[in-house]
């Protein structure tokens, strides 16, 4: 009998180093993707209107999580950039990792995990404000990241 597939929206994520010590809940992340550029060959022995396609760079957009604005003093991704732009990251230079874990439907067990490597943020956004909007205020941070190991 087939299994269904999780749902996504039961997930954890840590972030450790680099100046950051983050565990949080987060309304969304997204930005969980690599993609690799194609590059077209040509050896002067193939025919004119021929060519080789061969792999080129690897590329990973940034990853974007956000989440409802908490209490004042309570700011960690905030304070996590204002680290970065400062240069205030206990001199590792190695950045963080981010760990995003998807969980079962109990939300007691992972179910799979993806670790990005050599993590720093690279912008803060807080919340849109507009006085005739019920909307929950929200603040984003993106992050960029060098390598996604799966598991």
């Amino acid at each position: 009998m087939p299994r269904a597939p999780y749902n996504a929206f039961n997930f954890k994520v840590e972030i450790q180093g680099g100046g950051a010590s983050i565990t949080g809940g987060f309304s969304e992340v997204s930005g969980l993707e690599t993609e690799q550029d194609v590059v077209e060959y040509r050896s002067g022995e193939m025919k004119p209107d021929e060519t080789q396609k061969i792999p080129g760079l690897s590329k990973k957009p940034n990853l974007v999580l956000r989440r409802g604005v908490l209490k004042a003093g309570a700011s960690d991704l905030f304070n996590w950039r204002r680290r970065v732009i400062e240069g205030l990251t206990d001199g590792d230079r190695t950045g963080a990792s981010v760990t995003i874990q998807l969980m079962d439907e109990k939300g007691s067990a992972p179910v799979t995990t993806w670790k990005l490597m050599r993590a720093w943020p690279v912008k803060w956004s807080g919340p849109t404000l507009a006085a005739n909007r019920s909307e929950t205020a929200v603040e984003s941070l993106e992050i960029a990241y060098e390598e996604i190991q799966p598991g």
